[in-house]
């Protein structure tokens, strides 16, 4: 494992609890958790990839009766995903090495996870997400525009994680590359412990119907 990865899990693992502390209920991401929920239907198969200590997991299944399957590398975060949702199946897994059959999933959340890979390594990701989609599924893709890639702090981690930009531009059109039609998008305004602001971004997409 890469010093990347290996430096922003073992972040993760350090920092876990203030992780959710922060954003289990983080009502700008919930607002946008509350309006993809809204495609979802009961009984819907999810893929979360990144899945983190369970925060979206958690939300999605207080709107829906849902069958989700999470993957993250941290331990932690794995440990608290499997307390906030006790009915999902969660699993530490690299999403680059990942492997499902294609066609597995209703819906397919990455929810600020392709930040902390390599652009390649991201876009290979969403490329293998959009073949686990069924047709007519949906994906939920959040990320960051803006800044140059490389260690940054955070509010909730004084020990530095690898975080990676991306453009809307670019990643919609590798999307409809992979039959996955953008249906919504939106940007906010994340405030930054130093005072500086990030842009959030925020894809729904629809997998084509065969």
């Amino acid at each position: 494992m890469e010093d990347k990865t290996k430096n922003t899990i073992a972040a993760y693992n350090e920092n876990y609890q203030r992780f959710a502390e922060k954003f289990m209920n983080y009502t700008p991401y919930v607002r946008q958790i509350g309006k993809f929920s809204d495609y979802l239907k009961d009984g819907a198969c999810i893929l979360d990839i990144g899945c983190g200590p369970g925060n979206v997991a958690r939300q999605l299944c207080a709107a829906k009766r849902l069958e989700i399957t999470g993957i993250d590398l941290s331990e932690k975060m794995l440990e608290l995903a499997r307390q906030h949702v006790p009915q999902g199946k969660f699993y530490l897994q690299d999403s680059r090495e990942a492997v499902f059959p294609a066609a597995a999933f209703d819906a397919i959340i990455l929810s600020f996870s392709i930040v902390h890979l390599e652009t390649e390594a991201a876009k290979r990701l969403l490329a293998r997400a959009a073949e686990w989609l069924k047709p007519g599924g949906y994906l939920y893709v959040s990320f960051m525009e803006g800044k140059q890639p490389g260690f940054e702090t955070t509010s909730f981690s004084q020990d530095a994680l690898y975080f990676n930009y991306f453009q809307e531009a670019a990643l919609r059109s590798l999307l409809a590359e992979n039959q996955v039609v953008c249906i919504h998008s939106e940007k906010q305004k994340y405030p930054e412990p130093d005072g500086s602001v990030t842009t959030d971004v925020f894809l729904f997409g629809h997998k084509k119907e065969l």
